[in-house]
């Protein structure tokens, strides 16, 4: 039985799982110096990395390296992939214990100790021509322009380019960041298009909308010529729905041009993973890797997972679940949710325009997830729900902490 004497008298609270402030400010209004904090680095906090590609010595090294310090390694029959869990002190510690077995060694612990930083800050400014997306301050809002005919979500302006501009200009207004411009649909069994009737869809948007606004505009386009031809007409992100696995010159295309910035997004032929997350982010680790040997650094890109496409509802469910192991890969994530078929199946076969609210909670989800930027149908609904979210994930805002108390009735 509850004894409600004393659970009142105590008030005993778990502050884990929870925000990581809670812990910081609950030892600090006890009064104890600041130092002090370094007990939650070796209590408060477990730290579980999955680690994969190991050779054997490598696991056993990892063994001797953690069991002693009060960590854990569970690995599979042959030792290649592991799990490691331990308190956040002993996993910072990791790196400079590994570097004093061997080399190999040495660089499995500047890859541990890379994700723990990229964990732990908020991603770097990106440049895109003149812009800079700063993502420090708030989650960023990409508004969507499908200049197709056949958009999926019932918003297409093909052919119409007044009326791209004209909405152009209402994402603005509405709070939009980056505006992004396609002209091939990437609905499942959409027709392919070739890239001469790409571009004559995409470049006079793109050259409309550029004079127009002062917003960073992408093109999303799996093809290099049109993204080439869209960038000498002004766009500076090139957003590529399949991370530069599929058009092998558009690698080239991204690094002839210093000036602009690559969004790779995760994309598969077929549903068939092994573990979904290990999946998406080795492909995305691939993405960045052909970047960089091809002269692009990684500064300069933007990660997607991917969500819709090459997943079926239930994947896209367990990637919005799993969002943070994303925060590993050290780059900033978009996500793209919008109006997708995932949330009409959720809630009974609503068409896309009635898949609004659905959004905007999976982009709430999103930011408590610490994504960087959401690629959006409904701009100005979207901004309001993420500077909501933004509010309580990223702290409240000065303007907010200084407004007087309510009145009596709250």
């Amino acid at each position: 039985m509850i004894d409600a004497a004393a659970t009142a008298r105590y008030n005993v609270r778990p502050l884990l799982p929870g925000p990581e402030a809670a812990l910081r400010e609950t030892v600090l209004r006890l009064g104890l110096p600041a130092e002090r904090l370094t007990a939650l680095a070796t209590h408060g906090t477990v730290e579980a990395l999955a680690v994969q590609g190991l050779a054997s010595d490598q696991t056993r090294v990892l063994e001797r390296v953690l069991h002693p310090r009060g960590g854990v390694v569970l690995s599979n029959a042959d030792g290649r992939n592991a799990l490691l869990l331990a308190p956040l002190m002993v996993m910072g510690e990791l790196p400079a214990a590994l570097a004093e077995w061997s080399e190999t060694a040495e660089a499995l612990g500047l890859a541990i100790g890379e994700v723990l930083m990229a964990r732990a800050a908020a991603p770097a400014p990106l440049r895109a021509g003149d812009h800079v997306l700063d993502f420090s301050k708030r989650t960023l809002v990409m508004g969507i322009l499908n200049v197709t005919p056949d958009s999926f979500a019932g918003d297409a302006l093909h052919g119409d380019v007044g009326a791209t501009v004209e909405r152009a200009c209402e994402f603005v207004a509405g709070g939009a960041d980056v505006l992004d411009i396609g002209g091939e649909s990437t609905r499942p069994n959409a027709e392919p298009i070739d890239a001469r009737e790409e571009m004559a869809r995409v470049l006079p948007a793109v050259r409309a909308v550029c004079a127009a606004v002062r917003l960073p505009v992408s093109v999303d386009t799996r093809k290099a010529e049109v993204a080439a031809a869209a960038v000498d007409e002004g766009a500076v992100i090139v957003n590529d729905v399949w991370g530069l696995r599929g058009d092998t010159a558009m690698v080239d295309v991204i690094a002839a041009r210093p000036h602009v910035a690559l969004i790779a997004m995760h994309n598969q032929r077929g549903t068939q993973y092994g573990d979904l997350m290990e999946d998406i982010c080795a492909a995305l680790r691939d993405s960045v890797r052909i970047a960089q040997a091809h002269g692009v650094g990684a500064e300069r890109i933007v990660v997607d997972p991917g969500f819709g496409f090459a997943k079926n509802a239930a994947q896209n469910l367990e990637l919005m679940r799993r969002l943070r192991e994303l925060r590993g890969l050290g780059r900033p994530v978009l996500l793209g949710p919008s109006r997708k078929h995932t949330i009409g199946a959720i809630l009974g076969g609503l068409p896309p325009q009635q898949r609004v609210e659905g959004t905007l909670a999976l982009l709430a989800l999103a930011v408590e997830a610490g994504v960087s930027m959401v690629r959006v149908h409904d701009v100005a609904a979207a901004v309001r729900a993420v500077r909501v979210a933004d509010a309580v994930v990223r702290g409240t805002p000065p303007e907010i902490a200084a407004l007087p108390p309510p009145g009596p009735t709250g």
